[in-house]
């Protein structure tokens, strides 16, 4: 049996969260949610996911620390990072820090849907996974 695509999504706004499950729907990818990198890290623990998306600015810890320590421990893991505020964390910044995506909120759909589809190509084996 084919294992379904799953995305971890980190983001401390209920509608931030809502918003991606319609997405992920729609992309036929199951979704987790997390509201703070702590959280998030202990969803990980326990199980695999073939893309993560986290917020920067969380009050539980913030998504480049999270996406740093997921490149240690996961280096082949896919990370976005979303940000409503770019004075905080620019863009080179998150990029040292291992995100493979950038993008600014309010999120460009048809942008953030090409990145989540190379991603989970880039993460899914020859036999028989489809996005």
């Amino acid at each position: 049996m084919p294992h379904q695509l799953r995305a971890l999504v980190v983001d401390d706004d209920s509608n931030i969260l809502s918003a991606f499950e319609d997405f992920f729907r729609k992309e036929h990818c199951a979704m987790l949610s997390a509201s703070g990198a702590e959280e998030a890290l202990r969803v990980l623990a326990g199980l695999e996911v073939d893309l993560v998306i986290t917020d920067i600015k969380m009050p539980w810890g913030s998504g480049v620390d999270l996406c740093k320590k997921l490149k240690v421990s996961r280096p082949n893991l896919p990370v976005i990072v979303i940000t409503g505020y770019p004075n905080l964390v620019p863009e080179a910044d998150a990029s040292r820090a291992g995100a493979d995506y950038y993008f600014l909120k309010p999120l460009e759909l048809d942008q953030l849907r090409e990145a989540v589809r190379k991603c989970l190509r880039a993460a899914t084996p020859a036999a028989g996974r489809h996005v």
